[in-house]
């Protein structure tokens, strides 16, 4: 009886121990099931549930981290694993001779995330963007749009800011133009405009198309040059796909417009309507392989069969931007390239809201 009874309490000592310190991979399961729940949580607008399993979340990630960390420290402590130097490959050589399995689970783990060449092969590298993912970007942002929501926006930006500094680490790289989005949208909510340009310039850093002043001196040269064939000629030569930026480009023409910096606002309505417009003829064009653009009236009336788009670029302002863009180059004394432009919206805007605003502009310009 006092056998049974000793194994009985050694069993219940093993899985208290067990429970109490969890793997890295178990502790990685639960944060990435935590953040799951907290994304479904704020789409049921639950957010109150959102924030704790966030929170949990980050907890988990951190200390999943933490004890890959250790365990990989253990590991390449050993006078075999040393001499092996800083290459990935010949430490995992040498990690699998020695049967490590966790540990060549931990470096694979990372390798497939990143790929060895994002290490430049090196293992200390490796173990450098570890520390990173300690924290959790993606919660970070997700905590911020929930503070966001409830009108706490000094926490949001906190929590966006902190993300941001983590960029490095998130799965969807480009998810960091979205966290620099909300960053601008809090400084139009607090009415700071002049850090809401700033944040939208951001977006802009590593975005080609607007640093390319060769492409921008063109469009606007074209739209300058003022001719019944200017208009023909900004839709045949140029192309952008730079689409992230799309709503920066249309927040900062809006921003520029309204400080009467009028050529700003040309230069970024003219961005925002080429990119949309090159978004939208690859679309019809992988739809329609026999589409091709010859002129604007017949690009409209082949968009016209697929309402997907045109919601797209409803959506997207696109519509508005065309007639933002006839109207401020009438401003600009570009009278020719406004009236070609409004003469085919007037007719093949697909929206009807801003197809009747088109045939206004038209009567107030007198054109």
């Amino acid at each position: 009886m006092k056998k049974l009874l000793f194994t009985i309490s050694v069993l219940f000592c093993s899985l208290s121990l067990f429970a109490a310190a969890p793997t890295a991979a178990q502790l990685a399961a639960e944060s990435l099931n935590a953040y799951r729940n907290a994304l479904y949580c704020f789409d049921s607008m639950d957010y109150g549930k959102a924030l704790k399993y966030s929170e949990d979340a980050i907890l988990f990630r951190r200390q999943q981290v933490e004890k890959e960390m250790q365990i990989l420290k253990d590991s390449l402590s050993a006078k075999r694993v040393r001499d092996a130097g800083d290459h990935i490959y010949a430490v995992l050589d040498v990690l699998e001779d020695r049967k490590e399995k966790e540990s060549l689970r931990i470096i694979n783990t990372y390798l497939k995330k990143k790929g060895s060449d994002y290490f430049d092969n090196s293992i200390t590298n490796l173990r450098e963007y570890m520390k990173s993912m300690i924290h959790y970007p993606e919660a970070h942002k997700l905590i911020g749009d929930i503070y966001r929501l409830e009108g706490e926006y000094k926490f949001a930006e906190d929590y966006y800011l902190l993300a941001l500094s983590n960029a490095n680490v998130l799965d969807v790289p480009d998810e960091k133009y979205e966290i620099l989005y909300m960053l601008a949208e809090i400084s139009r909510l607090e009415n700071d405009l002049p850090k809401m340009e700033v944040r939208l310039l951001n977006i802009l850093t590593d975005d080609g198309t607007y640093k390319d002043r060769a492409l921008n001196s063109a469009m606007i040269h074209t739209i300058s040059t003022n001719k019944n064939d200017s208009v023909e000629k900004f839709f045949s030569l140029y192309r952008a796909d730079t689409f992230y930026s799309m709503s920066a480009y249309t927040k900062l023409a809006d921003y520029y417009y309204d400080a009467g910096a009028k050529d700003k606002a040309l230069q970024f309505t003219a961005l925002a309507v080429i990119c949309g417009f090159s978004k939208i003829s690859e679309s019809i064009e992988s739809r329609n392989s026999n589409y091709e653009y010859t002129n604007l009236a017949n690009f409209f009336q082949e968009l016209s069969f697929y309402d997907d788009i045109v919601k797209w670029g409803d959506r997207n302002l696109l519509w508005k931007n065309f007639n933002f863009l006839a109207r401020i180059s009438e401003e600009s004394g570009y009278d020719v390239f406004a009236r070609n432009l409004l003469t085919v919206l007037v007719r093949w805007s697909p929206e009807k809201y801003w197809q009747k605003e088109a045939v206004l502009l038209l009567q107030e310009m007198g054109l």
